[in-house]
């Protein structure tokens, strides 16, 4: 009995609560659904507001995002890549294997932006071959700016990220994808591991989180054997490169040799032809196998009609790396300018060897076998020119008929 008594009590207590809760419901009920309704209201509205701001943030960004061209001395088209500019100054985060590819020269590097703009670069902030940074200033003063920069060591991951950049030359490529893991350890150094897709061309581009802030540098991708793995990618910390703003970081801002011979190419091409040469052999103080170097003082020197010195500098590149096609291409047009013309002969079929369609090689070659008055091994190479550049070929082909063969 008292057990039935005592479930029955419990019945009557909940009973009664849920009617309080009832009357509670009705009395107020004007007042919680408008709580409701605004509450709904209010979220949406702070929806709305972070995709518009991310959107905005996304465009923004588009805007500060650079395609870099990359010339060598002579102003020929050798590659491509991304970089961001960091502030309305015009200075630009890139990756070092963007701006030094064989052959290039730093002083011819542009930036081309999304509205058309060029600019040229002006200076050197700091330069790290291992680190695979370059900040470049260029000769500008409203560029866009990139939102911001964020704090790459408080990462984690599966945060949302955007990758924007050029890949093969398409400007203002945008992908989306997460952190892998922050702080991904290869040969030493720390990446950023991302999933969002990035491509040839991608280099230098920009890694931001979903505030806009620029959180690394796209530098590359992992690859198996059979080239089959798929959204590894990786970035640099943007924390890295913020120390060379502040010009904390020893490591961009190493006494190395591809920093002077960095310096090097802005002063050349500034025409500035004396701190050149000292910047050259500054870099060979450090590296004096910096074949590099040499091979920039042999421009310098021929610009500056000192003809022995230039040929004895590319002879020095030539022999640190033999199987440099450009050090024994300028070996050979040294050697013409010194009236070595068996040896110019030499260096170019050497050259030939290793590229056989250079186009610049097979022109230079055709020349000095026209003047030797060789028409046969001259309309060889005309031959294969034409099949490179046929424009340049008939040239040469009107010229060969005034020339008198032996």
């Amino acid at each position: 009995m008292i057990k039935g008594k005592g479930n029955s009590w419990k019945r009557s207590a909940i009973t009664q609560g849920i009617a309080r809760f009832q009357n509670l419901l009705r009395h107020f009920s004007k007042e919680i659904l408008i709580a409701l309704v605004l509450a709904v209201v209010v979220a949406i509205a702070i929806e709305v507001y972070k995709s518009e701001a991310y959107k905005g943030n996304i465009a923004a960004n588009r805007k500060a995002t650079a395609t870099i061209l990359v010339h060598d001395k002579d102003g020929k088209l050798l590659g491509q890549g991304s970089g961001i500019f960091v502030n309305a100054a015009g200075l630009l985060v890139t990756n070092y294997h963007v701006v030094q590819v064989q052959g290039s020269d730093i002083g011819k590097t542009v930036a081309k932006l999304p509205s058309g703009a060029y600019y040229l670069v002006r200076g050197l902030v700091g330069l790290d071959k291992k680190s695979d940074v370059a900040v470049l200033q260029f000769d500008a003063t409203e560029t866009p700016a990139v939102k911001g920069l964020g704090d790459s060591d408080a990462l984690l991951s599966g945060q949302r990220v955007i990758a924007i950049g050029c890949p093969l030359n398409q400007e203002n490529s945008v992908s989306e994808g997460v952190i892998a893991n922050p702080a991904r350890k290869l040969s030493g150094l720390k990446f950023i591991q991302f999933t969002a897709p990035i491509s040839p061309g991608s280099s230098g581009g920009g890694l931001f989180d979903t505030d806009g802030k620029a959180i690394g540098i796209t530098s590359g991708t992992l690859r198996d054997e059979n080239n089959t793995a798929q959204n590894l990618n990786l970035a640099i910390p943007i924390n890295l490169i913020k120390d060379a703003f502040r010009g904390s970081s020893r490591r961009l801002r190493e006494e190395s040799p591809d920093y002077y011979y960095a310096l090097a190419q802005l002063e050349e091409a500034k025409r500035n032809w004396d701190k050149a040469i000292e910047y050259y052999q500054k870099a060979l103080s450090v590296d004096d196998k910096y074949a590099d170097a040499y091979e920039g003082l042999g421009g310098v020197y021929y610009e500056k009609g000192e003809y022995a010195l230039e040929v004895s500098n590319y002879e020095k590149a030539a022999l640190i790396d033999p199987k440099n096609h450009d050090y024994l291409h300028y070996l050979g047009t040294a050697y013409e300018d010194i009236g070595e013309y068996d040896k110019a002969d030499k260096e170019y079929s050497l050259a030939l060897l290793i590229r056989p369609d250079d186009k610049d090689t097979l022109h230079d070659f055709a020349i000095l076998s026209m003047s030797d008055g060789d028409c046969g091994q001259a309309n060889r190479l005309i031959s294969e020119l034409k099949e490179v550049d046929s424009g340049l070929a008939r040239k040469l082909e009107g010229l060969i008929r005034r020339v008198t063969c032996r």
